[in-house]
Parts: C-alpha cells; sequence; structure tokens
C-alpha cells in the first residue's frame, strides 16, 4: 500500500536560513506539486540551506529524484547548499541507479549534515 509523502518543515537553531526537511512515506509523481510548492516559499522566503532528513522516507523514484535533484540546484545558485542525510538502503539504491550520488552532498546523520553548515 503506498504511503503519501509528508514533509515535515524543521528550523535549525543558529541558523535561520536553514530548514530541516524530514521526508516521509513515498516521494513519487503525486507528491511533487506539494514538495515545490513548499520548498520554493522556504527559498523565497530567503531559506538558504535545505537538510533533506530521508530516514523514514521509504521510496523515491525517477521523478521524486529530479525533484530532490532540483532542490539541490536551486540552492546552490542561491549561494546555499543541500544535504540529504539518513537515507535509507532502497532510496540510495534508486540515487545510485540515476548516478545522482556524485551531484548530491549525503551525510550519514542530521548532526553530521548541520556540522557540515559550520
Amino acid at each position: 500500500m503506498q504511503q503519501a509523502l509528508e514533509l515535515k518543515i524543521v528550523a535549525v537553531a543558529g541558523h535561520p536560513d536553514a530548514r530541516i526537511l524530514r521526508l516521509s512515506g513515498e516521494f513519487d509523481a503525486s507528491a511533487v506539486e506539494q514538495a515545490l510548492e513548499e520548498v520554493t516559499a522556504l527559498l523565497d522566503a530567503g531559506v538558504r540551506h535545505l537538510i533533506c532528513d530521508c530516514k523514514d522516507l521509504r521510496y523515491v523514484n525517477s521523478t521524486g529524484l529530479g525533484v530532490i535533484l532540483h532542490f539541490s540546484r536551486v540552492t546552490r545558485e542561491r549561494g546555499g547548499s543541500f544535504r540529504l542525510c539518513q537515507v535509507s538502503e532502497p532510496v540510495y539504491e534508486i540515487i545510485e541507479i540515476i548516478g545522482a550520488t556524485t551531484l548530491l552532498e549525503l551525510h550519514d546523520s542530521v548532526e553530521d549534515a548541520l556540522v557540515a553548515l559550520t
């Protein structure tokens, strides 16, 4: 049974221009519009650094990964950064199959990604 994508946005203490995106469920074409709207609103409001916590993300397809790559590109273009952390094995396999491991900053934990901000 498919579990819709849930996106929670968490502020980062000491970094007013950073947010943690906690993704859970499945990131596919049905979730693209919601994710694009919410993250674009963050970026337009001045957020420059995004940490995408994928601990509870069970599945991503090529469309969802395309959106993740878009977020990475846009944050870099705006002088910021985009980091993925706690990526599950099934999600990592999709990233690897598509050849995006060199295009994304991957971290083992949220804490590691936060350290990279400083």
